[in-house]
Order: C-alpha cells, then sequence, then structure tokens
C-alpha cells in the first residue's frame, strides 16, 4: 500500500488528505476502534507527534501498520 491508496480511502470516507492523522481519524480509516489506534502508540509498534494534547500519526506508519510492519 502506499500512502496515495490511504488518501484515497480517507477521500471516500470524508476525511481530508493530510500528512498526519488524529487517533480517531487513524482508526475510521483502518476500520478499528479508537483505543486501538491509543494501543499501537502505546506500545511503540507506531509512532505518533504529540502537539499539545493530541497526538497525530503520520501517514507513513498508517502505511507500516496495514502492510503488517508495525
Amino acid at each position: 500500500m502506499r500512502p496515495e491508496d490511504l488518501w484515497r480511502l480517507a477521500k471516500e470516507q470524508g476525511l481530508p488528505v493530510k500528512a498526519a492523522y488524529t487517533a480517531s481519524q487513524a482508526a475510521r480509516l483502518l476500520g478499528v476502534g479508537k483505543m486501538a489506534v491509543y494501543e499501537a502508540v502505546r506500545s511503540g509498534r507506531v509512532k505518533a507527534l504529540r502537539v499539545g494534547r493530541v497526538r497525530y500519526i503520520p501517514v507513513a506508519e498508517l502505511v507500516k501498520l496495514l502492510e503488517g510492519g508495525a
């Protein structure tokens, strides 16, 4: 999977095309619960950026997770 594929999926779900998504948006893209995304971040399988109180997961990390590399 490429980032372009993830962005196409985001468009289909009505989400904006961004370089990084919040945990809620990432969960919606991946079709999992928000807590599953937070657990992947907490365990270190997925890297996230924290800006204030919000965590952003880069698209590259989501692609890695979908490919089973995370």
